[in-house]
């Protein structure tokens, strides 16, 4: 069992690693058949590996990611719920912002993330990226 502590500097760890655009310092805080779901996607990513290579993909398309988190609460069991605003500049659209606000669920199991899946407004973001 993960103390809410210990799961919480974890999450914190994760978005650090987003942040500073680090898909191995991703890798290395999940378990290596770790699961990550895209809710508005419907998209499973399976294993550590994976899931630092859609991040790297991310950090590619928009170069200018980043982050702000809004709240970090903890649960039971080593569950964490994060509220963030990830705000970007789109590619297509002359530098307009992209501002997406989303709640991701992380449970970590023995010192890592065992699963994440994230809530985000798939039609609010093409809106603003195409």
């Amino acid at each position: 069992m993960t103390s809410a502590a210990a799961a919480l500097d974890i999450a914190r760890q994760l978005y650090a690693a987003y942040d500073s655009h680090d898909a191995e310092a991703i890798g290395r805080l999940y378990h290596d058949d770790a699961t990550h779901d895209e809710i508005a996607q419907l998209r499973t990513k399976r294993g550590a590996g994976e899931i630092a290579a859609g991040m790297q993909k991310l950090f590619a398309w928009l170069p200018d990611v980043r982050w702000q988190i809004g709240a970090i609460v903890a649960g039971q069991e080593g569950t964490i719920a994060v509220a963030y605003e990830m705000r970007a500049t789109a590619p297509r659209k002359n530098g307009a912002d992209v501002s997406l606000r989303g709640i991701q669920l992380i449970t970590i199991d023995a010192g890592r993330i065992r699963h994440s899946e994230d809530y985000w407004d798939a039609a609010t973001f093409q809106r603003q990226v195409s």
